[in-house]
């Protein structure tokens, strides 16, 4: 039972990997997979397709079935290492493979077929359905049920509740007009994180090894100027113990250190308030409350201007809806899936610059030109000088995304890959092993962002520029309906910040490879002491 239940919280995490799965997967319901339009001649009709126990995959033990191999000891499958438990599935079953027999919890389909994931999403729902997150499901629609009630967000949510709410926000959110808003206070914040970045610095030029942690508090300044129009304080060197600065830090902190104990171990919780779950929900009532206080600020302050150009985020939802709570649960969203996405993929992204040296001269050389004085701000003129920034950005979450994967439940019969998936099957898509094997990626293990720069001068001389990308190989945001509403912000705070460092330094790395691991998003373990030099002009 142990093992049933740490595995079918491990595989919720590939499935839908937490609050940022969430807002990532689309989780394609009710539908019947048959075959894409483009492939229907040559596909097998349901007759045709072979059976679901036809699957290849690993044979379970009578009564126990497969719940063995999550078993401390004599197991072998460690949740922790979803990543390789992945690669193994795929090396040892190849494209379609089941994993069943899991005590509690319903029959896995791992789908390692680029083309087959399009097939599902092109015949995406219009609400598509997948498995909730279970902590945030049961803290909106159960503890805070009174304040959630019928606009529980995105988060942990689907059916007609998610649908509702999304279309009350998306059209604001997904705006490129609305995100361009943010550039010029997205600078600033990359501003005062660069000062915080030379406080950080010890006598060897080195970032401290917990930097993860700091570019927290970097991604959560940023979403938070987003989502709730104004600035949280979280950057400063002299931030007392006793303030709210601190007390969001903390609660920041407190989240991330527990938010893996009550996904990917056995839900006690459901049972017993433990202390990580206590500390859990402490954690999200600090948010909630917090995204309330600054959404009624907000609301008064607008009241009192009267007239206004109406161009902030937060001022489009409430022209929208009228509702402050919409805009306080849209604004929690936001910073549940904001601050670790774009954080780690700083961190990803600048381990691998630092380890290709040749491709942070070239993107120098780029910055150099885009900004003659590392100083001045990076405005939207600059950042489209910046192709090979973004493709930087690209091929880093080819490499290591911070979602490895996603999926989503059946709620009728299915053909995939000519076999016959029965109703209530978890399809997962375990888009870590589709962007890096030969098939999708040549050279996959190498860091080549030229090979996102299609008939670009800056590709020439790359061994792979040339050869085409399957879109649905690499989704780092996911793709259809359930697209990460955040994205564009996240792009735009990604793409600010790192012009400023690599403008500003050479930056190495010198303690060998940095490992990851599951916690439940994909996150560098290794003491993150980058080296930073600065460039003299």
């Amino acid at each position: 039972m142990l093992a049933s239940s740490a595995w079918g919280l491990a595989a919720r995490q590939v499935r839908s990997p937490l609050w940022v799965v969430a807002a990532q997967t689309r989780a394609r319901s009710s539908v019947t997979i048959a075959i894409d339009e483009l492939h229907r001649e040559s596909a097998p009709t349901s007759q045709e397709a072979r059976p679901f126990t036809e699957v290849p995959g690993p044979k379970g033990m009578p009564l126990i079935g497969n719940s063995w191999r999550f078993l401390p000891v004599v197991g072998h499958y460690d949740i922790q290492k979803l990543d390789k438990i992945m690669w193994q599935l795929y090396r040892d079953f190849g494209k379609v493979v089941r994993l069943g027999g899991l005590l509690g919890h319903p029959d896995l389909l791992f789908v390692f077929d680029a083309s087959l994931v399009e097939q599902v999403f092109r015949r995406e729902e219009h609400m598509p359905h997948r498995p909730s997150m279970p902590s945030l499901h049961h803290y909106k629609n159960v503890l805070r049920k009174d304040f959630f009630g019928d606009t529980p967000g995105v988060i942990g949510v689907h059916g007609q509740k998610w649908h509702d709410f999304r279309a009350q926000v998306q059209q604001v959110v997904l705006q490129p007009a609305v995100a361009r808003q943010y550039i010029t206070p997205l600078n600033q914040i990359a501003d005062d994180f660069m000062d915080r970045i030379d406080l950080l610095k010890d006598s060897n030029d080195e970032l401290p090894g917990g930097f993860l942690g700091e570019l927290y508090k970097w991604a959560l300044e940023s979403i938070g100027r987003v989502a709730l129009d104004s600035r949280l304080g979280c950057l400063g060197a002299d931030i007392r113990p006793e303030s709210e600065q601190q007390r969001i830090i903390e609660a920041m902190k407190s989240f991330f250190e527990n938010v893996s104990v009550v996904e990917l171990r056995n839900p006690f919780w459901k049972l017993v308030a433990t202390p990580s779950w206590k500390k859990y929900i402490n954690a999200l009532d600090t948010f909630r409350e917090l995204c309330m206080e600054r959404i009624n600020d907000a609301v008064a302050r607008l009241d009192g201007k009267g007239e206004t150009d109406g161009s902030s985020l937060l001022e489009r939802v409430l022209d929208r809806t009228g509702d402050p709570k919409i805009a306080a649960t849209m604004a929690l969203d936001l910073l549940l899936v904001g601050i670790d996405t774009t954080s780690v993929t700083m961190a990803s992204t600048l381990n691998m610059l630092a380890r290709n040296q040749e491709k942070q001269e070239k993107l120098f050389q780029e910055l150099k030109q885009a900004l003659p004085d590392p100083d001045q701000p990076t405005t939207e003129n600059i950042l489209g000088q910046m192709p090979f920034l973004k493709a930087c950005v690209k091929e880093t979450l080819r490499m290591y995304p911070v979602i490895i994967g996603n999926g989503r439940s059946l709620t009728s019969d299915a053909i995939i890959g000519g076999f016959q998936v029965p109703k209530g099957t978890h399809v997962i898509f375990p888009h870590y092993v589709l962007s890096n094997i030969p098939e999708y990626f040549p050279r996959p293990s190498e860091f080549l962002p030229e090979r996102w720069m299609k008939n670009s001068p800056a590709a020439e001389g790359c061994p792979v520029h040339q050869q085409k990308i399957h879109p649905f190989a690499s989704l780092p945001f996911s793709f259809g309906r359930r697209t990460c509403l955040g994205k564009r912000f996240a792009y735009l705070e990604l793409h600010i910040l790192l012009s400023k460092i690599f403008r500003k330094y050479k930056v190495e790395y010198h303690y060998g490879d940095i490992n990851y691991t599951i916690h439940p998003t994909y996150i560098p373990e290794s003491p993150l002491k980058f080296k930073l030099i600065e460039r003299e002009e």
